[in-house]
């Protein structure tokens, strides 16, 4: 699975209308990233009552949905699910020679910094959402999660003013979307699951 590649996007978002999807592509990759570091098994399909609800009214996935998300899905579980098992198999050695990042689906580059920016806030929300189906509880939380999830609620909040100096905001906002993957590894490290995908637990996210 670790060849699987994430639609870039510009290509998933028509596919998502087209599917009557009222989801776009950064808010899907976030919700289904949030899940996933919250504990969701990557061998099944859980995902698909969540996205049925928050992407469908409730209505079952047709075949074509579920064909597309699943691409985002299959995407997100193989780096998140390859990461963690870099994580718990390395020294420590090891991993302190390692550069770690995680793909925040968000509109090309070139792309309008406000649509980006816009994208950067629907993604960040949306993991958010996916930790709190998880069954998230901020009150037992680590001082690192307690911190990582403050700062991902802090930068979903920032939006982009107009009347400022663009290139300034584009380098600020650079640097924000530099540091969501760290928070992102926080909350893998801290909530995902570890040890055997087979356990009962897996329905379950296990703070540590």
């Amino acid at each position: 699975m670790s060849d699987v590649k994430l639609p870039a996007y510009e290509t998933l978002e028509p596919m998502l209308k087209e599917q009557g999807l009222a989801v776009t592509p950064s808010e899907l990759h976030g919700l289904l990233c949030g899940m996933i570091c919250g504990g969701m098994a990557v061998d099944g399909e859980q995902w698909l009552a969540p996205v049925s609800d928050y992407a469908n009214q409730g209505d079952a996935l047709t075949d074509g949905a579920k064909m597309v998300v699943r691409s985002v899905f299959d995407a997100a579980s193989a780096e998140l699910g390859g990461l963690t098992q870099t994580l718990f198999t390395s020294t420590a050695a090891e991993l302190a020679e390692m550069e770690f990042d995680v793909e925040v689906l968000l509109p090309a580059e070139g792309s309008e910094l406000m649509l980006r920016a816009e994208a950067l806030s629907e993604w960040v929300t949306n993991f958010i959402s996916g930790l709190g189906l998880m069954g998230m509880d901020k009150k037992q939380l680590s001082d690192d999660l307690t911190e990582a999830v403050a700062a991902l609620e802090e930068i979903a909040q920032l939006g982009i003013d107009e009347d400022e100096d663009m290139q300034e905001q584009a380098m600020l906002f650079d640097n924000v979307v530099a540091y969501v993957p760290e928070c992102v590894l926080t909350c893998l490290v801290g909530l995902s699951q570890r040890g055997d995908v087979e356990d009962e637990a897996a329905d379950k996210p296990t703070l540590h």
